[in-house]
């Protein structure tokens, strides 16, 4: 029940982030993807100390998509840094 929650408020937060990169006029809410990563933690650390039955499909769907939501910000955050150095 709770990664499943954590998994929908992470989703929420990267469609704020993919919203943010498409078009980039205000209202900004492009921030509030940060704090994906953080759910992300929150979440594998929540299913590997919980979790009775973690050989299960879904289980390994949400520790996949578990890293995705740590990594995916994080490297469009230096994607960004990038392209403002050489910019």
């Amino acid at each position: 029940m709770i990664p499943s929650l954590l998994l929908v408020i992470n989703l929420i937060f990267t469609l704020f982030l993919i919203e943010e990169l498409i078009d980039a006029t205000d209202p900004n809410y492009g921030s509030l993807a940060l704090w994906t990563p953080v759910i992300a933690v929150i979440s594998l650390i929540y299913i590997k100390k919980f979790v009775v039955k973690k050989n299960t499909v879904f289980i390994r769907i949400l520790q996949v998509l578990n890293w995705f939501f740590i990594l995916f910000p994080i490297l469009i955050l230096l994607w960004g840094m990038f392209i403002m150095m050489n910019y």
